[in-house]
């Protein structure tokens, strides 16, 4: 884990009770949001879901601002007329934990995609939630969509230091550990070159604005593309 200065330890705090805060998790409304924007699949594409939390949705940007739409749009751009399009699905809900996400899964599992995206932890770390506990429902969530056949790609999180450092390594580690035990691909931090950057980041300082999705979309779109069929590159 790597050591950050005093001015991005009080922004991560800061960042953490902002995912807790700003949605109470499992909300009929957001989940409605969240499961209707899966309903919307565009014909004959490759479809990628992405099950996450506010960062995923988009808290504070509009729809077409998040990341996930960015990412649609930089994985359509340099393709030709005759080639599959792709479909970034937004399974994103505020202040969703991995167990919220594992009561989630069986839904979006209907109508499996091509690929799956978790990126789901940072608020079970906030909320104290034991490591192990939060492994074992990233588990199971990835568990349940490899047994669709469908690859998965697991997308790392920190924590503040201030949470202790043996929290800290237990947490830091839940993420490799999944990837190494069950043969998917790492992203390691989701959040790199935006969390604790002001100028990535609303004026709370907490979810990313406009610029920060655009390198979030960078971030996953460099790790993704290893991993797609050599056909849709």
């Amino acid at each position: 884990m790597t050591i950050l200065g005093n001015r991005a330890n009080l922004w991560f705090l800061f960042f953490f009770l902002g995912l807790l805060g700003a949605c109470t998790e499992n909300s009929p409304a957001s989940i409605e949001v969240s499961d209707t924007q899966g309903q919307k699949n565009k014909p004959d594409s490759f479809r990628i879901l992405i099950l996450g939390d506010s960062l995923t949705e988009g808290y504070g940007v509009s729809p077409n601002q998040a990341y996930p739409h960015l990412l649609e749009q930089k994985l359509n751009q340099a393709l030709s007329p005759n080639e599959q399009p792709y479909e970034v699905v937004n399974g994103g809900v505020t202040g969703s934990t991995t167990s919220g996400g594992a009561s989630r899964i069986e839904w979006h599992l209907k109508s499996p995609p091509d690929f799956f995206i978790v990126a789901l932890g940072g608020n079970d770390g906030l909320r104290g939630i034991p490591p192990a506990k939060s492994k074992q429902n990233l588990k199971s969530i990835i568990e349940q969509v490899q047994k669709k056949n469908v690859p998965v790609m697991i997308a790392g999180m920190k924590l503040p230091p201030n949470y202790g450092p043996i929290h800290l390594q237990k947490f830091a580690k839940i993420f490799p550990e999944l990837s190494n035990e069950l043969g998917v691909p790492l992203l390691p931090f989701l959040l790199e070159g935006v969390g604790g950057n002001p100028k990535m980041n609303l004026p709370d300082r907490i979810h990313p604005n406009p610029a920060g999705h655009k390198i979030i979309c960078e971030t996953v779109h460099k790790h993704l593309i290893k991993h797609l069929p050599k056909n849709l590159k």
